[in-house]
């Protein structure tokens, strides 16, 4: 599977509106993060591909032929669900053992699987000794069992500490170079932006934004910070830079003990790059820090 399209999908949940004329586009060696407020169609839209939820209206396609939901489409498609249950008793090997044979996968993949996301000293002890991101590793080796083309996480962070997260990111990366694709859910922009290619933004069911990072960014025009370390000794050339990017009015100028800060557009950058560039020695150094994307997020949802 090369590529995934689902255009123009409509949910209607009893008086409510769960999807509305949703399209999206997921492609082979890439991942695609879902964002979006309590409420926005993030869980709807999940268990709209996995089958759980018929939708009103929408068509689907893999590589550009016409396909259906249906048991061949569930097969191709590992789920890790935010809320993540096991029976107590059982051992996580006995637990993945279960979902291999359910899948037809050999029973040698158990173990490797266990490995692969660092339960194998774990593997024989019941799982209601499991702390809670133990248990999320273990959903997450359920997920992957099979192998499937599409991986589909809900929430997957939940619970993570830093050595899950590093098999978190670790999986993805891998299931990228393999050319398969994933679909994540997640409010957790901070920790997920370095490890997806797209981000879509639903709100209210309907999908507002979606391109990579820097394209939020560049949607949402916000400001840029550009960080002056200058000479203090040279108190004139200092002032006369301040005084010469407040003229040039392109953004604020803020003066601190040994920087002077400007706020700009970012396709205005290389113009001050030639303003300050007429002072030469005032400045020592320079610093350009774009918007973290949660504020693109809030600018993009109209709550900034």
């Amino acid at each position: 599977m090369k590529e995934l399209t689902a255009r123009g999908v409509f949910v209607q949940l009893g008086r409510v509106q769960a999807l509305d004329d949703v399209s999206l586009t997921l492609n082979a060696g890439n991942a695609t993060m879902l964002v979006g407020p309590n409420g926005a169609g993030k869980s709807t839209l999940l268990k709209v591909l996995l089958g759980l939820t018929r939708p009103d209206f929408g068509a689907f396609a893999v590589d550009g032929e016409s396909a259906r939901i249906g048991r061949d489409w569930k097969r191709r498609i590992g789920y890790l669900p935010e809320a993540v249950a096991f029976s107590e008793n059982l051992t996580g090997w006995q637990q993945l053992r279960f979902f291999a044979r359910a899948r037809g996968v050999p029973r040698a993949r158990v173990g490797h699987v266990l490995e692969r996301v660092g339960l194998e000293g774990a593997a024989r002890r019941a799982v209601r000794g499991y702390s809670r991101g133990m248990r999320q590793r273990l959903g997450l080796a359920v997920a992957i069992l099979s192998e499937p083309e599409l991986l589909i996480l809900d929430e997957p962070t939940g619970g993570l500490d830093q050595e899950g997260l590093r098999v978190l990111w670790t999986v993805l990366a891998e299931w990228r170079e393999r050319g398969r694709m994933a679909l994540i859910a997640s409010h957790d922009l901070a920790l997920m932006e370095r490890h997806v290619e797209q981000l879509c933004i639903l709100q209210s069911g309907r999908l507002v934004a979606h391109g990579s990072a820097d394209d939020l960014r560049r949607a949402a025009r916000l400001e840029h910070r550009v960080w002056f370390e200058v000479d203090e000794s040279d108190t004139a050339r200092v002032r006369l830079l301040c005084e010469a990017m407040t003229k040039w009015g392109k953004g604020r100028v803020e003066r601190r003990p040994g920087t002077v800060i400007v706020e700009i557009a970012p396709e205005a950058i290389l113009e001050l790059m030639e303003v300050q560039s007429g002072f030469p020695g005032a400045v020592r150094g320079l610093r350009v820090e774009e918007p973290t994307l949660d504020l693109a997020y809030d600018k993009l949802l109209g709550v900034a």
